[in-house]
């Protein structure tokens, strides 16, 4: 009886563990993910700028990635006392789901692009 008391101990701790690792494994690969939308805006002003169209700008995206929607906000400026450099600032914003609650998350990238 203490026997079958102690495997079922250590098969919820297996278990536990497991669903644990799945779940960070998911966010991980969200996140990998929302990153790669992300640098796709970052090349977008790239692009923009090799053909001198690069203009002080805001763009807002929303996508779903793996059932998230998730919203990306690409901002570029002329950088100060520059006539070719223009700051890019590209932030993401979503609601991740984890086993406590709803937590807002957000991922933000910075890149300076030459026109």
């Amino acid at each position: 009886m203490i026997a079958v008391a102690f495997l079922a101990v250590c098969a919820s701790a297996i278990v536990e563990s497991v669903w644990s690792s799945n779940m960070q494994a998911s966010y991980a690969q969200r996140r990998a993910l929302i990153l790669s939308a992300m640098q796709d805006q970052v090349e977008l002003a790239r692009a923009a700028a090799s053909v001198g169209m690069l203009t002080n700008a805001a763009s807002v995206t929303t996508t779903t990635i793996q059932g998230v929607p998730v919203t990306i906000t690409a901002i570029a400026g002329l950088e100060t006392d520059s006539l070719t450099l223009y700051d890019v600032q590209v932030t993401a914003t979503w609601n991740e789901v984890t086993s406590s609650g709803t937590r807002a998350d957000k991922a933000v990238l910075y890149t300076v692009v030459k026109q």
